[in-house]
């Protein structure tokens, strides 16, 4: 059995886009298997080509006792992790119909703790910053700098993984 990887980058931004992609692929032969290293990447098998239309659930982690939501009138689940469901079913199937509240709420408490680290950060660097102008010491001064830099880095990361978080939100908001 011929085995094929596609990158879902719908995984990062919660967008609903890409599934032409695979409905494309599913017209070659290409059906979607399963979801590979936590939803980042479609791991597709080689089948009979299909007319077919798939849609990207983004649900909160379901609890262990939990079963994955499934829509019902003629979708199925092909595979679900994390928080991304591939649902499949014919083309004249009507659309799914989401609700991402819970969803909303759990990256909202997520941007609550990346803005609380994101200023923490920044309140170090800048102590920093002022403890390596005011102290004469070089060898302070050098052990400040280092800190410095590596206080800069974790800062400039954690911003980008609260714009991101932000972008994330904005997309569910537009879905």
């Amino acid at each position: 059995m011929k085995w094929k990887f596609v990158l879902n980058i719908d995984r990062i931004f919660f967008q609903h886009t890409g599934t032409e992609k695979l409905e494309r692929l599913a017209r070659e032969g290409w059906i979607v298997g399963k979801l590979r290293c936590g939803g980042f990447l479609f791991q597709l098998k080689k089948e009979e080509p299909k007319e077919v239309q798939y849609q990207l659930g983004f649900q909160p982690i379901p609890e262990s006792n939990e079963a994955i939501p499934h829509p019902g009138q003629g979708w199925e689940v092909v595979d679900a992790i994390d928080c991304v469901q591939v649902y499949r079913a014919a083309p004249d199937a009507p659309p799914i119909e989401m609700n991402h509240e819970q969803l909303m709420e759990q990256i909202k408490q997520e941007e609550h703790l990346l803005r609380k680290y994101t200023l923490s950060l920044f309140i170090f660097l800048i102590l920093s910053f002022v403890l390596h102008i005011i102290v004469g010491w070089a060898l302070v001064e050098m052990i400040l700098l280092g800190g410095i830099i590596m206080l800069l880095i974790a800062f400039l990361l954690f911003l980008a993984l609260y714009i991101l978080n932000r972008y994330r939100q904005h997309n569910l908001k537009e879905l």
